[in-house]
């Protein structure tokens, strides 16, 4: 019994281990990639249905509703076209309230209300201090 404690114990320090190591883009990428699902509706998908890898992030589906039309946006870290000109602080009140900034083409615009950001509270202050959305 108290090898098995032992081994148990031995496991989730190096699982917490594991998990402390990542650098913020590790760290960014699995939020991305896992736990916020942003390519779901940000990286265009073929006609079967599969992501489009050299098109991640870049969006471009549309979602048809009864009450609206919307189509998802670009969150590359490209400056022109994506969000690499936004602040942190941008993001993070993009992700967390639905709000854009307050510049570019669309300043004062609303986010979709598909975008889950009562979900997206959830996140912890201290991941939302890394440029999620640019990071995978």
């Amino acid at each position: 019994m108290f090898r098995l404690g032992t081994l148990g114990f031995a496991s989730l320090l190096a699982t917490t281990a594991t998990v402390l190591a990542q650098t913020p883009a590790e760290r960014g990428q699995y939020l991305v990639n896992s736990i916020l699902a942003c390519g779901n509706c940000h990286t265009p998908k073929t006609a079967s249905g599969q992501p489009i890898a050299e098109k991640e992030l870049s969006g471009g589906l549309v979602f048809t509703t009864p009450g609206f039309d919307a189509t998802a946006s670009n969150i590359t870290p490209d400056r022109e076209t994506g969000i690499g000109a936004w602040s942190d602080a941008e993001v993070k009140r993009a992700i967390t309230q639905g709000v854009r900034p307050d510049h570019g083409r669309l300043a004062g615009v609303p986010l979709a209300a598909v975008m889950p950001v009562n979900f997206y509270k959830a996140i912890l202050p201290s991941d939302l201090g890394r440029r999620l959305s640019s990071l995978s």
